[in-house]
């Protein structure tokens, strides 16, 4: 399949990302137009001009917008170019169709799809005069485009009830991880970024590592993986990336992915140095976070992809590190940021137990983390690391400095 993308800028970034969902959709781009308008034309986006133009231009192509086209703009540029018009929205929620894999992305993809083409079925409609039924309950019939209508609300309707059970599973993990008090650290960036190929890094075993490609959207689902940081027990989410204008009913549908966000005590933001315009990606990832309502949650700034040597000239906000996930550069100093700010009410205690006091001694090794351990003549000795509440219950076993 061949395209002719629509710009209404001539900004690279702009072109080369269009460009590169194309790609992902295995569609060839052969043709770029661009046209800088100061208003948008209700009926057909751009100028009539313009749009008579690209009509002389097209042989079997479809043409792609890089801007999110109204029913009416869809339905209008159908008519008149005689072959399919999409938009840049369309695009990304056709790389989420191929990609999603677990129940739970195909059940958001299936809902943003429909949620999607729900207003724009008169546009997508060549029969919508013809009537069905005219007898029993019916009366005079319906038109193609109601019943239509009706079984994308169905569809809807169903999609929601099973991710409601999905969701309501998820809650209950969540509230599992926090009875056992594991710190959670989720990755948040935009796509393409590098949060996958650092997740695999902390992921010791391969089985255990993720998907990682050097393309857009390459995650889709969360996942969750427990992971060691400075000797502690920790849970580290990967998430899906964003990316600017990331459609509303996208968001929405990912809403109860992206949960898993707002329940991390630490959010790692993975910044691709690489990038020219990375201040772009840190609004577009904060701009999103802030509309799941995640504005308070610590977050390290980690300068992705040092290896490339583009990142010279960057000023990092703080907290920051600057990383090579590929290459592992950087990843103590991380680790000490990490730590920093999840560890920092950690104390050191020393404890005496008897040994007829099994019960104690287990209870402290399960619930902190325990640096050292001596079997002495009438007692065992803990050396370990703990918030001072999670001790509270066991201060007559504690040896006085």
């Amino acid at each position: 399949m061949k395209a002719i993308l629509v710009m209404t800028s001539d900004n690279q970034f702009y072109i080369d990302e269009l460009t590169s969902l194309c790609l992902a959709c295995m569609i060839e781009v052969k043709d770029i137009v661009i046209q800088k308008i100061d208003t948008v034309h209700i009926a057909t986006y751009i100028g009539k001009g313009k749009v008579y133009e690209i009509k002389n231009m097209i042989t079997d192509e479809i043409v792609i917008f890089d801007n999110e086209l109204s029913p009416l703009q869809v339905r209008n540029l159908t008519d008149i170019l005689n072959t399919e018009v999409t938009d840049r929205s369309d695009l990304i929620l056709r790389i989420f169709e191929k990609r999603a894999k677990t129940k739970e992305a195909k059940l958001q993809v299936e809902i943003a799809r429909n949620q999607y083409l729900l207003p724009r079925l008169a546009g997508m409609q060549e029969h919508l005069s013809h009537q069905q039924g005219g007898s029993g309950f019916r009366g005079r019939g319906e038109k193609q485009i109601e019943l239509d209508r009706r079984i994308i609300a169905r569809k809807l309707s169903k999609a929601r009830k099973e991710l409601a059970q999905i969701v309501k599973q998820r809650q209950i993990q969540r509230q599992r991880r926090k009875n056992n008090d594991v710190p959670v650290i989720a990755l948040v960036g935009y796509t393409n970024s590098g949060k996958s190929t650092l997740m695999n890094v902390f992921c010791k075993e391969n089985h255990k590592k993720v998907f990682q490609k050097d393309m857009l959207f390459a995650t889709l689902e969360t996942a969750t993986r427990q992971i060691k940081i400075k000797n502690h027990t920790c849970l580290l989410t990967d998430t899906v990336g964003f990316i600017e204008r990331l459609p509303h009913h996208l968001i929405q549908a990912f809403r109860s992915t992206l949960e898993e966000v707002k329940e991390a005590d630490v959010l790692l933001h993975i910044i691709d140095t690489s990038f020219e315009d990375y201040m772009m990606q840190i609004q577009t990832t904060n701009e999103v976070l802030k509309s799941l309502g995640v504005e308070n949650t610590p977050m390290i700034y980690v300068y992705n992809k040092i290896d490339l040597n583009q990142y010279a000239f960057i000023q990092p906000q703080s907290p920051y590190v600057f990383i090579s996930a590929k290459n592992q550069i950087g990843l103590d100093l991380l680790e000490d940021e990490i730590s920093h700010l999840l560890f920092k009410e950690y104390e050191i205690f020393e404890f005496s137990i008897p040994y007829e006091k099994g019960e104690i001694y287990k209870n402290i090794n399960q619930h902190c983390l325990v640096i050292d351990t001596q079997y002495l003549e009438d007692s065992i000795y803990l050396k370990v690391e703990a918030k001072n509440q999670e001790v509270q219950q066991y201060l007559s076993y504690i040896l006085k400095n």
